[in-house]
């Protein structure tokens, strides 16, 4: 009877150790899968960042000149993210991150929309001043988003703080972005103004 009993305790305690042994490892595997991935799509994001502060330091003059048709023209690329190509397993981290991050995709499309809406119905040649002003703004909000999820990326599964440089892209778009509106405010201020101007005539 005692050897039964034994034998049972021997086959549950053999059990819940097989249990926390397996619970154990798919932790460990958890936790190293987070890890890579917020490597991985933590620079991805950083890299998005700063394809975005050059189209925000892009004011469309080559070295200070306008094009050979004597316009502005985009000097540098049209930022791309796609997240889907970055082998990580996506689980590993909170859904809402990863729509996020999924979300910058969308954002891309909107921004280019609005551009293409912008140059077809805004301020034309040769500075596209609405043009402009619209793929920085854009951009600049877009860089800013992906420094913040990169940044809780790296809280997240405890990774370094991305490193310090003599300058803070973030702040270089925000500050453009502030520019921006400040502008767009001045400009439709002076056309209020002109329109009750011609309507008082």
């Amino acid at each position: 009877m005692e050897s039964a009993i034994f034998g049972l305790i021997g086959v549950v305690l053999g059990s819940v150790l097989t249990g926390i042994k397996e619970w154990w490892f798919k932790l460990r595997t958890s936790k190293k899968e987070s890890a890579y991935l917020a490597i991985q799509v933590a620079f991805s994001l950083e890299r998005l960042a700063s394809e975005c502060v050059h189209v925000v330091n892009d004011d469309g003059l080559f070295q200070g000149q306008y094009g050979s048709d004597g316009c502005c023209s985009f000097q540098v690329p049209t930022p791309k993210f796609n997240p889907q190509t970055i082998d990580v397993e996506w689980k590993s981290i909170p859904s809402e991150l990863m729509y996020k991050i999924f979300n910058l995709v969308n954002e891309i499309d909107a921004a280019n929309h609005r551009i293409s809406g912008v140059f077809e119905y805004g301020a034309g040649p040769p500075d596209y001043e609405d043009v402009f002003e619209e793929r920085q703004s854009s951009y600049a909000s877009i860089g800013i988003d992906a420094l913040t999820l990169a940044g809780r990326l790296r809280t997240l599964c405890r990774l370094p703080k991305r490193e310090s440089f003599d300058w803070d892209p973030a702040e270089t778009m925000k500050a453009r972005k502030m520019e921006v509106e400040a502008s767009r405010a001045q400009r439709i201020k002076r056309q209020e103004e002109w329109m009750k101007t011609v309507a008082n005539k």
